[in-house]
């Protein structure tokens, strides 16, 4: 399986992932991924994926389908890229996750997910300088809890899934954002950034 073999079926699984929420339809399929000889192989030994599909997402130019996950423990709402899912298919079988689904806002779980990569959702205080308002509008939405903090500064208030690519994202802004609380986000994120740190700090110059 080539790259531009996968870039061609998107086309299909995309069309084919339509297909299965307008009948109620869930879908199989398989997982791909890169190895480090940059040929493409199976995740998990080509186990198949029976997911629920339930919306499709344009994330920072990746397609991802949110789906429900009945075989999990506990079952819950996830999320894959699109043009990874090969050999899909669809199955006789009625989509599970209604009720979780019911009130899901897809455009709110796309924007605190960070790249669509979940963690753990954390409500996260930021203190940031008023040049950032905008970018937070853009990243949280207009609804976004935000308060004046100091005559230079706001706070912020967001629900995220913490992850690498959420400390990811607060790096790009370096020294103008600080994460406030809670303290276990903030060891979190430092221990992040020493871990960088480190991997500078042992090369020889």
């Amino acid at each position: 399986k080539t790259i531009s073999d996968m870039n061609e079926s998107i086309y299909y699984t995309i069309d084919l992932l339509h297909t299965a929420i307008s009948t109620d339809e869930q879908v199989r399929f398989q997982i791909a991924e890169w190895t480090p000889e940059k040929t493409v192989r199976y995740r998990r030994d080509g186990q198949l994926y029976e997911r629920s599909p339930y919306a499709l997402v344009w994330d920072d130019e990746n397609y991802y389908l949110v789906a429900y996950d009945h075989t999990a423990s506990p079952p819950g709402i996830r999320h894959y890229r699109v043009d990874k899912m090969l050999k899909i298919e669809l199955t006789a079988e009625s989509r599970e996750g209604k009720e979780q689904f019911g009130s899901f806002d897809v455009a709110a779980y796309s924007r605190k997910t960070f790249g669509m990569f979940a963690g753990e959702d954390e409500t996260v205080t930021l203190i940031c300088e008023d040049a950032l308002t905008g970018v937070m509008i853009d990243r949280f939405g207009k609804e976004v809890a935000m308060r004046r903090y100091d005559e230079t500064r706001i706070r912020v208030r967001v629900s995220v899934a913490v992850s690498r690519q959420f400390f990811g994202w607060l790096a790009g802004l370096g020294a103008a954002v600080r994460i406030e609380s809670p303290e276990s986000v903030v060891r979190e994120y430092r221990e992040y950034l020493e871990t960088i740190l480190k991997t500078y700090g042992e090369q020889e110059l």
